[in-house]
């Protein structure tokens, strides 16, 4: 972690996030309490990101506008994540569709990969991803998290669970 990094928590019902942030921008979302983190502890300083957390666990946010630090993640990993980030609230798409919005429709278990390693939910929606058969699949969280956040955002006014939505974007050289 660079050494500019501010830190900050926030209590959910999916447990204790630990938020990170670079003047670059937002640097993870952990759930569980990290035993390596490097970063003074700030809430001024992350008090946005916060702010938009608490909107989504309340209901009143469905779309997260945050800068991410990038610096040294894959760059197969961030584009799938840029990709994952279009999947409207409340919708799925599967682990194949991102793969196929990324330029490598065989690459269903590497989108899976990089969805275990982000560390950004639920700023980059990582519980909308599941399989083809519309079954949750295996994830980095708890599977728990994930059905949470998915009836999270049906019940805020979603559309119903299981409702597809391949992500249509293009991704820039």
């Amino acid at each position: 972690m660079p050494p500019a990094a501010r830190l900050a928590t926030l209590d959910t019902p999916v447990g204790r996030l630990w938020v990170t942030a670079t003047p670059a921008g937002l640097r993870s979302i952990i759930r569980a309490e990290p035993l390596d983190l490097a970063g003074e502890l700030d809430a001024d300083a992350l008090a946005e990101p916060i702010r938009q957390l608490g909107a989504y666990f309340a209901g009143e946010l469905r779309a997260f506008d945050l800068r991410l630090d990038l610096r040294g993640r894959p760059d197969f990993d961030v584009a799938v994540w840029r990709v994952a980030q279009a999947i409207p609230y409340g919708h799925t798409a599967s682990y194949g569709d991102l793969a196929a919005a990324v330029g490598a429709p065989r690459a269903a278990r590497a989108v899976g990969g990089a969805m275990a390693r982000c560390p950004f939910q639920p700023v980059v929606p990582c519980h909308r991803v599941i399989h083809a058969d519309g079954s949750l699949g295996g994830w980095g969280a708890d599977t728990w998290v994930k059905r949470w956040y998915l009836r999270h955002e049906a019940s805020a006014g979603g559309p119903l669970l299981g409702a597809s939505a391949t992500p249509k974007v293009q991704m820039l050289p």
